[in-house]
């Protein structure tokens, strides 16, 4: 009875434990993303002059939807713009990414939709590499 009352304590106490360490390196992996979405929005801020730059969305784990399997994503509406919004101006602003984001080739899908006069010009960056015209 006590070997059983033992095992019981012991498998609770592994548990817990696991629990634990689950936890921890989640809340480690959410304060880390959240760092990375505050640098890409403070770098759309200093490089574009908009008079608004939204975060949509960003999310971190697996994900299916219309832009396929992703681990790590984020979406930006960038409103009234004085940018050049053409695909030289948008991979210089990549490159900008690249160099003050840390591990920005690990995003795997980033989505800036540019507004401006009822016009709407949308680029996707998938893994720090422009892969789409604007559509």
């Amino acid at each position: 009875m006590k070997e059983k009352k033992s095992n019981y304590l012991a498998i609770k106490i592994l548990g817990f434990l696991v629990l634990g360490l689950l936890f921890g390196y989640t809340a480690g992996t959410i304060i880390n993303s959240g760092d990375r979405a505050s640098t890409i929005t403070e770098v759309l801020k200093d490089h574009c002059n908009c008079k608004e730059v939204n975060q949509l969305i960003y999310a971190k784990g697996i994900q299916y939807g219309k832009d396929g399997l992703t681990t790590e994503k984020a979406e930006y509406q960038l409103i009234d713009c004085n940018y050049d919004v053409s695909v030289e101006g948008i991979e210089k602003l990549n490159q900008h990414l690249k160099e003050k984001v840390k591990n920005f080739e690990q995003l795997d899908f980033l989505e800036l939709e540019f507004i401006r006069d009822k016009q709407q010009k949308t680029f996707i960056i998938k893994n720090g590499n422009l892969t789409t015209k604007p559509y």
